[in-house]
């Protein structure tokens, strides 16, 4: 689970990464970036009604949370990072996500 301080909570923050940061798409998520000036790494997931019914997306972000919150040691800097789960993300094995995962954080020159 992240901490309270390592998440992005408010819908006005969410919209200022998109509108205002740099995107970064892969074959099961998009990651979506910004500095911020605060002291740590802040993560928000999202997952929509296209990936799946409730449980499906509970377990989804329940996964890219995990995955997160390992990376955020890896990540330097101090950026607010929304992760967006793609419908083909559905029934894909944690593993393979995960390799997305690190891929695109590689790719955006995060770690």
């Amino acid at each position: 689970m992240l901490h309270k301080d390592a998440r992005i909570c408010t819908g006005r923050e969410y919209q200022q990464v998109y509108q205002e940061g740099k995107r970064v798409a892969g074959k099961y998520i998009i990651i979506y970036y910004q500095k911020n000036r605060r002291p740590t790494n802040r993560f928000g997931i999202v997952t929509s009604k296209k990936v799946g019914h409730a449980v499906i997306r509970n377990r989804t972000k329940r996964q890219l949370r995990e995955m997160a919150r390992s990376a955020a040691e890896k990540i330097q800097g101090n950026y607010d990072i929304v992760v967006v789960a793609r419908p083909s993300i559905k029934g894909c094995a944690y593993e393979i996500i995960e390799k997305d995962f690190l891929l695109l954080i590689k790719k955006a020159r995060l770690c």
